[in-house]
């Protein structure tokens, strides 16, 4: 069987990504202590778990590993249409995080039904990208409506008191994830280290790395490790818990695929843009050599004059398929090669990019 190899480094089998013993991360948040909140995203702790996947080819629970993290019933209804592997009710299922995802009947028109690899190659990943881009400027102007929406009422004394079991899911997400981008690249997570440090040793041969040590990881020593959380973020592997059913919610969709996020990309924001930026860099003469910066735009939200003839909340939940703000562009109900809107039909709304 050939190996794999990929931007970390690391060779991995085909399938072994989904393999009990693959390890993987996840930013888990909780409210912050009091020491913290005199800072920005201080209202928020995170900690980066490393884990091993759980579950995997055998369907036997796995010690340790992200078998323990139970999802709570409004994530899984979410995750309804992502690719899983195992129990639809475990966060382990769905790792690796596939990104966006396209209807079937998109893909359907982008193969021709006969996984034609020059429609594929045309066009799959140049429309991902836009499809990336518009659902993280969804995102962020989510992190908008949100903080606006919680500062009317007492959602936001309520958040930074750390009372979130009184704040709706909706609510509390978007001020959730306003924090991270608030720090995303300025520095690491509270606590980043694994409760095994080995984890991250570099694998000392192949047997290791095509074995039972095989990792879908970030490392402490990438480009993308300052940024981590933000990364995890965009990928959906953030996740707080939802104490009232006891089980684990994630923060926001995945954007960005956990190979993207691990191997290609390193996220960081910035306060004074409006439009993202993106560079290819060169880290070194060795595997992997390169990683694409991406700056993410996180600026001041404009003031109340400016925002209102802007629907912010409109934008940020519009769906892809139909609604006011449609990506996909059909005819009846066939799909076309064409995407309608990439970007905010509002002013002041970033652009992100990915």
């Amino acid at each position: 069987m050939t190996d794999i190899f990929v931007g970390s480094g690391d060779p991995l089998f085909p399938g072994q990504w989904y393999q009990s013993d693959t390890y993987y991360q996840m930013l888990e948040v909780k409210p912050s202590s009091k020491e913290r909140k005199n800072r920005k995203g201080g209202n928020i702790s995170t900690r980066v778990l490393a884990r091993k996947r759980g579950t995997g080819d055998t369907g036997k629970s796995e010690p340790d590993s992200f078998d323990d993290f139970e999802l709570d019933l409004d994530t899984v209804k979410k995750l309804k249409d992502y690719p899983r592997k195992g129990d639809s009710n475990k966060l382990s299922s769905y790792l690796p995080l596939p990104g966006v995802v396209f209807p079937e009947g998109f893909i359907k028109t982008l193969s021709n039904a006969n996984s034609n690899q020059t429609e594929l190659g045309n066009f799959y990943p140049s429309i991902r990208v836009i499809l990336q881009s518009r659902k993280l400027s969804q995102l962020i102007a989510r992190t908008w409506w949100t903080y606006l929406e919680a500062k009317k009422t007492d959602l936001w004394d309520k958040f930074t008191a750390g009372e979130w079991d009184d704040i709706p899911s909706q609510i509390l997400d978007g001020l959730i994830a306003r924090e991270i981008f608030l720090v995303a690249g300025g520095s690491p997570p509270d606590n980043p280290n694994p409760e095994d440090p080995s984890i991250y040793n570099p694998l000392k041969s192949q047997e290791d790395a095509t074995g039972t040590r095989a990792r879908f990881l970030i490392l402490p020593t990438s480009k993308a490790w300052q940024g981590i959380a933000l990364s995890l973020l965009s990928s959906g592997q953030a996740y707080y818990l939802n104490k009232k059913e006891n089980k684990y919610h994630q923060v926001a969709e995945s954007v960005l695929s956990t190979g993207e996020i691990v191997f290609n990309y390193s996220l960081e924001s910035d306060w004074s843009i409006f439009q993202g930026q993106f560079k290819e860099l060169i880290i070194s003469q060795e595997s992997p050599w390169m990683v694409y910066q991406v700056v993410m735009p996180y600026p001041p939200i404009p003031s109340s004059e400016q925002l209102d003839a802007i629907d912010i909340k409109k934008w940020a939940e519009a769906e892809e398929d139909g609604g006011d703000f449609p990506f996909y562009k059909k005819q009846d109900v066939t799909y076309l090669i064409d995407v309608d809107y990439f970007r905010s039909p509002y002013p002041y709304i970033p652009l992100s990019t990915s």
